[in-house]
């Protein structure tokens, strides 16, 4: 047997070796994001219950007895103030940019302030038929596409006490929308996209011709003149968009009075489909609940976090412009002078049977627009998962791949996630850069996903492909802002296996929680096994999702149940021991 001689330096070196690696092993764990504390106890329920129901639940941060937000400061009562960015200190410097893009438009804060301000003079000036004493409502047919959605944005940051808009997600809904059956104001404008013009013409020339007026959007050139003459032959009332710039800036809008909002008073209605297509859905919604819906939204994010104009953010979002949450989102980032984009078809359609999700994405980084790449995502569970199977197909083109995500889920397992590590430096950046156009690139920095929670395997590989935290938002037709939403900082998910290539994120139906309620929404179940669960100390209480709060919207047309002022959201959640929910589906 050979001898092997063994100096001092050599000892010495394996020594120090072996110290390291014990070292890294056990001693060098990172630091957690937030403290676990923070995440064991994350609602406050009430001490007091009624019989078939359990207590209130608030977010922990809110507590009990605090009144809830309305909105995002003092400043902001209407949404017209949205647009009215406070006044700079003059020793401070400017750090916001000069032009944000806005709908893939670049737009300066002045800019986009003196349109708001012309938007509802021209609109009064080119339909002048309803006194300021006697409201009615402008209904929008607009494609929520970004191409066609700028439109809409601006009719609801300029919308007007006597004239609330009646917002349509599709055609269908357009001849409940005229007759209104008492819901709202009688429509006395249709806005409607230039696809649909022949149709909209013929529906409203048969119905109350002499009393609605209609303006066409997305025809700057004027190919439609043939269908806008026919329709002025029979005594309609039409005008194009841009006669809107035209008419205010002239000599006749000096003569426009227009009411000022109050945080009370109605912004919008917004429709949906039910069971029963005659029957749609029908929210109203006031200024005070626009407000508190971008209260709410931007307490998700930590103060350092939120979208930004100081950070250059630009917030690209996959929730449709015509819900109540999706104009929230938009709104919010606006006010904080952050930019804003829409994630979707470039085609101005309704309804989309076949989403291409990675071509959604990828054109959000399409270097031939010139346009900024996003750096938070609010994003729907479809194009989550095009994401994610976009960056896992690129992790496993690359041989380190599992070393480095053995790294990842170990600091994951910590509670601590970042992007700064030598192996994102080796491997993960590259591969986020080269996967799905790169729009999980270095520059994002957000990621919130805005529906359906997804299971705890994709939760924790979203996680480790992404390196940053899945905010998880439960959104309800019924609310301007969200209902639940999880902790920014929320990593708490089962181990990853470090070999990601034998793992199918998409196998479990099982689902992880959504968060406690949103900071200003107080949320009850109820249900004949709620009294059953606390009599015998159940860790787990199930049953139907009310829902209370200023950024909970009252629903006008008929239908649905509020009890003591409780609105009834229709899905059905159960209650974590931490305070957590996890909503599993519709009530039955």
């Amino acid at each position: 047997m050979p001898d092997f001689n063994i100096d001092n330096l050599t000892v010495i070196l394996l020594a120090l070796l072996a110290a390291l690696a014990i070292y890294h092993r056990f001693f060098s764990a990172p630091s957690p994001l937030v403290h676990s504390l923070l995440l064991s106890k994350q609602s406050e329920v009430s001490a007091v219950r009624k019989s078939g129901g359990t207590g209130i639940y608030r977010s922990w941060a809110t507590g009990q007895g605090t009144p809830l937000t309305v909105r995002p400061a003092n400043t902001v009562k209407t949404v017209q103030d949205v647009v009215r960015p406070p006044k700079a200190d003059p020793k401070m410097k400017n750090t916001r940019p000069d032009q944000r893009c806005i709908l893939d438009v670049q737009l300066t804060d002045e800019a986009l302030a003196e349109i708001v301000r012309l938007v509802p003079l021209g609109i009064h000036i080119l339909f002048p038929g309803a006194s300021p004493m006697s409201a009615s409502s402008i209904v929008t047919l607009i494609p929520p596409s970004p191409n066609s959605a700028l439109p809409l944005l601006l009719l609801s940051l300029s919308a007007t006490p006597d004239r609330p808009l009646a917002i349509l997600p599709n055609p269908r809904l357009l001849t409940a929308a005229l007759t209104g059956h008492g819901s709202h104001p009688a429509a006395c404008i249709v806005v409607v996209f230039v696809d649909l013009l022949a149709e909209v013409v013929e529906q409203v020339w048969e119905g109350d011709g002499d009393k609605v007026g209609i303006l066409v959007i997305g025809d700057e050139k004027k190919l439609q003149s043939s269908v806008v003459e026919e329709a002025r032959r029979k005594g309609l009332t039409v005008h194009w968009w841009e006669e809107i710039w035209e008419v205010a800036e002239s000599e006749l809008a000096d003569k426009v009075q227009l009411q000022d909002a109050h945080f009370s008073d109605v912004h919008s209605y917004y429709y949906s489909e039910s069971e029963n297509p005659e029957k749609p859905i029908i929210v109203k919604v006031t200024h005070m609940n626009v407000t508190a819906g971008i209260a709410s939204l931007l307490s998700i994010f930590p103060a350092d976090k939120r979208p930004s104009g100081k950070l250059r953010d630009v917030v690209a979002s996959a929730v449709r412009l015509d819900t109540p949450l999706g104009m929230t989102i938009a709104l919010a980032s606006i006010w904080n002078g952050a930019g804003y984009r829409m994630i979707g078809s470039q085609e101005p359609t309704f309804d989309i049977e076949d989403i291409e999700c990675v071509e959604h994405l990828t054109a959000l980084a399409d270097p031939a627009k010139d346009l900024p790449k996003p750096t938070i995502l609010f994003i729907t569970p479809k194009y989550h998962r095009a994401l994610l199977d976009g960056l896992q197909f690129s992790y496993e083109a690359r041989p380190w791949a599992s070393l480095a995500a053995r790294h990842k889920a170990r600091d994951l397992s910590y509670g601590h996630v970042s992007r700064d590590g030598i192996w994102d430096k080796i491997l993960w950046s590259g591969m986020r850069e080269n996967a799905v156009g790169g729009i999980a690139g270095q520059k994002l920095r957000a990621v919130i996903l805005v529906g359906d929670a997804p299971s705890p395997t994709a939760l924790g590989a979203s996680h480790l492909l992404l390196s940053l935290p899945l905010t998880r938002l439960h959104p309800s037709l019924y609310s301007s802002g969200p209902v639940f939403v999880s902790h920014f900082y929320d990593l708490q998910s089962p181990g990853i296996n470090h070999v990601l290539k034998q793992v199918d994120m998409w196998e479990s139906t099982e689902k992880s929680h959504c968060g406690p309620p949103a900071s200003n929404v107080e949320v009850m179940l109820k249900g004949e096994g709620v009294d059953e669960a606390h009599d015998k100390g159940s860790k787990s209480i199930e049953g139907r999702v009310f829902i209370r709060g200023p950024s909970v919207l009252e629903r006008v047309d008929g239908g649905g149940r509020v009890q003591d002022g409780w609105v009834d959201a229709g899905e059905h959640a159960k209650i974590q021991t931490n305070g957590t929910f996890i909503v599993d589906g519709l009530a039955k």
